[in-house]
């Protein structure tokens, strides 16, 4: 037999089958989902039916009312109906279509658990009056949104241009959330939500007023319900001057104060997070004292907050720039010759930022919150062991090398398994902790400045995740990787 006639032979039997299940009598199914404790129907619950035997499958969703309604083959044996959807447990239920006749109605109630935690319910509103945030706000639609959960270390979310101004998720209990939105010509948004961790039973950051939703309100013991809140984005404006409150010096120095540190931080995350805006950070004093020795305090006093936010995260190097202008630009009338109060003078002893310009974005330097928030989880990790490792009086103590090893690449043949300890975007410098801690650190290129660090060779899946159990507690994001002929599996 030739291949055109097994070709043939095949077609025949294909077509054939197709012709046979056609044939098959089929029932009604109809089934209704909803919420225990009669909280109400689900809608936008996925269904899936699947046949004893594997042979049949099939997925439908529930309409608003809680209802769907799909056409089953009648089979000697029995389906399982499974469901799934964000916010509940898992629901099963068998049923059998054995004796049914065709066309006949089988009908079906499934009853889902919401698990504990909340539904956040936000709406992404553009801040029309910045100088009256109760302004009436235009709902924003198109934004990137992202969700990272920092407890598990994994992304929950990444939609390039959500389609509505509505935006719906669900936070589990014992879990840290990190929120991220984008949206061209605007402030990139990053908030904030914990979930009973670390003795904080609901706490959100960055968001607006929340509140339990009128249509689902919390339970008794507030441990899950549905949450609304209003998230409002800042247009990015040209020229635009911002006050900085709270940037404290000694008298007559440039040195900070640790009070200054929580508005500068928060300076820093605005930059980190839109790296297409520049800026010019301006200091400026009273009019009393010498004019240049103002002038030469103000811009010491600029270069201090600059090389703040420069050893806290890598910036272009026009990014941010520091000017002081001394007692130049009051805001008031009190220059030289005049007598003031403190509170005038108080005044013109400012911080601002002023938006010198604003590049076009490249997506190419877009990063994702992922990665942002893995490599900060990383940062986190070297810091408190290098700490550990400075405050040692010997590398003894903690580690069992007394230098460095050298970072090795994967071999072109290697064939096996090894565990990933981190995951960071830039160079590794050789003196940290990783090197005296393991005897053989490889390096392994992701894409162009992300690389992977692992140890380990591990010949079979098993062998590795039972070595995988002694480095979580230090290394929360391990994994287990597998490689062939030297590459990286998906």
């Amino acid at each position: 037999m030739n291949c055109k006639s097994i070709f043939s032979l095949f077609f025949l039997l294909y077509f054939c089958s197709i012709l046979i299940g056609q044939d098959i009598p089929k029932a009604v199914l109809v089934g209704y989902i909803y919420e225990s404790n009669n909280r109400g129907y689900l809608n936008e619950v996925e269904v899936s039916i699947t046949s004893e035997d594997f042979v049949h499958h099939l997925e439908t969703t529930t309409d608003i009312q809680g209802k769907f309604q799909i056409k089953i083959p009648i089979i000697e044996g029995k389906y399982t109906i499974e469901t799934k959807k964000a916010a509940f447990k898992k629901g099963t239920v068998v049923i059998s279509t054995k004796g049914r006749q065709a066309n006949e109605g089988i009908f079906t109630k499934l009853e889902l658990t919401r698990l504990p935690g909340y539904t956040l319910d936000m709406t992404l509103t553009d801040l029309v009056n910045q100088n009256d945030p109760g302004a009436p706000a235009y709902g924003i639609e198109g934004a990137n949104v992202q969700i990272y959960n920092n407890t598990l270390q994994r992304e929950e979310v990444n939609i390039a241009e959500h389609p509505s101004h509505q935006i719906i998720c669900h936070l589990e209990q014992g879990n840290e959330y990190v929120f991220l939105i984008r949206k061209k010509g605007y402030y990139a948004k990053r908030m904030r939500a914990n979930v009973n961790v670390n003795g904080c039973i609901l706490c959100m950051e960055g968001f607006g007023t929340v509140t339990p939703s009128v249509m689902d309100n919390l339970t008794k013991e507030n441990t899950m319900g549905t949450l609304g809140t209003n998230v409002t984005m800042r247009k990015m404006i040209l020229n635009e001057k911002m006050k900085m409150e709270n940037i404290y010096y000694d008298l007559g120095k440039a040195t900070l104060r640790p009070e200054a540190k929580p508005q500068l931080d928060e300076l820093t995350r605005m930059m980190y997070d839109n790296p297409q805006i520049v800026v010019e950070l301006s200091t400026h004093t009273d009019s009393r004292g010498d004019n240049q020795a103002n002038l030469d305090l103000s811009q010491r006093r600029a270069d201090a907050v600059v090389n703040y936010i420069k050893s806290r995260i890598t910036l272009r190097p026009d990014q941010v720039r520091g000017k002081g202008y001394g007692e130049t630009q009051p805001v008031n009338s009190c220059v030289d010759g005049v007598d003031c109060s403190e509170e005038m003078y108080q005044k013109n002893r400012r911080a601002e930022l002023i938006v010198i310009d604003i590049l076009a974005e490249d997506p190419m330097q877009v990063r994702t919150l992922s990665s942002m928030m893995q490599e900060r989880n990383f940062d986190l990790i070297l810091d408190a062991n290098n700490q550990a490792y400075a405050e040692s009086e010997t590398t003894s103590e903690l580690y069992h090398r007394a230098t460095p090893s050298k970072p090795e690449t994967m071999s072109m043949g290697y064939n096996g398994y090894k565990i990933q300890l981190l995951e960071k975007e830039g160079h590794l410098s050789t003196n940290h902790f990783l090197f005296y801690e393991f005897d053989a650190v490889f390096l392994d290129v992701l894409n162009e400045q992300h690389y992977a660090f692992l140890i380990g060779d591990y010949a079979d899946y098993n062998t590795a995740e039972a070595a995988l159990v002694n480095y979580q507690q230090q290394f929360p994001g391990a994994k287990i990787v597998a490689y062939e002929n030297g590459l990286r599996k998906k």
